[in-house]
């Protein structure tokens, strides 16, 4: 890390910074890949909901004595959990998906309200803001291991599993004619999305994790013409605005989640803007 720290502009040297900026690299191509997938799933809400079991989550790991920098165990337990009862009962209702994400982000949000209250006393409640907006100084070697073996795990299953993935979430009778089980398929993604957005909270925060895993795929979209194409797009903004978000936020002091959030809505709007003109041109 000190070899490619002397690479560096001399801003970009602490330890702590250098390790969001890798952190950056390895998750703009974890959820921006996935990007395309939420949205096109229309699964936007779902990841917001799962912003907020995440805070209850971790509530719940500190309560049962995991320690406060690296509570994984409960976010990702209570998130998996939540987000295999919303596809269980989303496959087993006709209500519409955005109602029955809402009646789960409204329990689970009551849920942690509560909890929060009663583990006051072992916390003070200000030590979540690093989970709720995300801070480079929290981000740990262990963080970024943890990071990276989760990134490599889940991009190798969607690379493995991607034309089946994608054509389900086009037309899940395309999945069925292809041999694949939709349900199976659905949970699958689920799964990955919950491990990918868990260990993203560290960097972006759980309040603001949906942005970066919906707005790459809605900036792309502006001037994608093919899937790949779309894909490829949706990974370059993601990358990109973390790493101007981390910019953003080492040059004015202003938390890393909320820049990289303001740095993909001003993405979103510039490929807007370039699309048009392209389409005019055309």
């Amino acid at each position: 890390m000190d070899t490619l720290a002397s690479w560096l502009p001399e801003g970009f040297r602490y330890p702590f910074i250098l390790r969001g900026l890798l952190a950056v690299l390895v998750l703009g191509p974890l959820l921006g890949g996935m990007s395309h997938l939420v949205v096109a799933r229309r699964l936007a809400f779902f990841s917001s909901a799962l912003g907020h079991a995440a805070l209850t989550g971790l509530i719940i790991g500190i309560a049962l004595g995991e320690p406060l920098s690296a509570p994984y165990a409960g976010i990702f337990g209570f998130c998996l959990l939540t987000a295999l009862a919303m596809v269980y009962v989303k496959r087993r209702t006709s209500l519409p998906p955005d109602t029955l994400i809402g009646v789960f982000m409204s329990l689970t949000l009551g849920m942690g309200i509560c909890l929060l209250v009663a583990a006051t006393s072992r916390f003070n409640i200000h030590q979540l803001e690093a989970v709720m907006f995300g801070s480079l100084l929290t981000i740990t070697d262990t963080d970024l291991l943890l990071l990276l073996l989760v990134g490599l795990g889940v991009g190798g299953v969607l690379a493995f599993r991607y034309n089946e993935i994608l054509s389900d979430s086009l037309d899940p009778r395309l999945a069925r004619a292809a041999g694949a089980n939709p349900a199976l398929v659905e949970y699958l993604f689920v799964l990955l999305l919950s491990l990918a957005i868990t260990v993203s909270l560290k960097v972006i925060g759980a309040l603001l994790v949906e942005a970066l895993v919906v707005v790459p795929a809605a900036a792309a979209r502006n001037l994608a013409r093919s899937t790949r194409g779309y894909l490829a797009l949706s990974i370059a903004v993601a990358l990109a605005s973390g790493l101007g978000g981390i910019v953003i936020s080492t040059v004015w002091r202003v938390p890393t989640g909320g820049a990289v959030v303001l740095t993909l809505g001003a993405s979103f709007f510039v490929t807007l803007l370039l699309g048009r003109l392209l389409r005019r041109d055309a």
